[in-house]
């Protein structure tokens, strides 16, 4: 009895294919609706003068760059449920994932550089200097507690 719950336990792994599949999908859905948005962005700037404007095409293309960043969080964190839950990948080093801290720590560091192109985003429509003053803060205070806690979570 205890060897078949065993074997049911350790086959109970492959329930994470779900959540693989699916963040594996989503990761390609964002990368080709960034293609269609680059795409978009091309046609208006032939068709409508508005889009000759260099503020607006670099808010464009910094939104597409976060769109892709979010792809590849995805991407990655699929990546690291299959290395974790059902076996190694041929990947690079960079990419290898063995624990779920190494997990967590890949997503801290793609949620700091998320939220620098989202300041960016907002520096360059600039419309409220306090507004957008008070976003940089919270969003350093975001960045620096992630990093204090992988600085205090690091071996010695």
């Amino acid at each position: 009895m205890l060897q078949i719950i065993k074997k049911l336990i350790e086959l109970s792994r492959i329930v994470v294919i779900v959540p693989i599949l699916s963040l594996f999908l989503g990761a390609f859905f964002l990368a080709l609706y960034g293609v269609y948005l680059i795409a978009e962005i091309f046609y208006k700037f032939f068709v409508d003068p508005v889009y000759k404007e260099s503020t607006i095409l670099s808010t464009k293309f910094i939104t597409i760059m976060d769109l892709y960043l979010v792809s590849i969080v995805l991407y990655i964190f699929a990546i690291g449920l299959y290395e974790l839950f059902i076996g190694k990948l041929n990947v690079p080093d960079w990419l290898k994932i063995e624990n779920i801290d190494q997990l967590k720590a890949k997503l801290a560091s793609l949620i700091i550089l998320i939220l620098a192109v989202t300041f960016t985003r907002k520096l360059v429509e600039w419309e409220k200097p306090l507004e957008t003053l008070l976003f940089g803060i919270s969003i350093a205070a975001i960045i620096i507690v992630l990093i204090f806690y992988y600085k205090v979570k690091e071996p010695r």
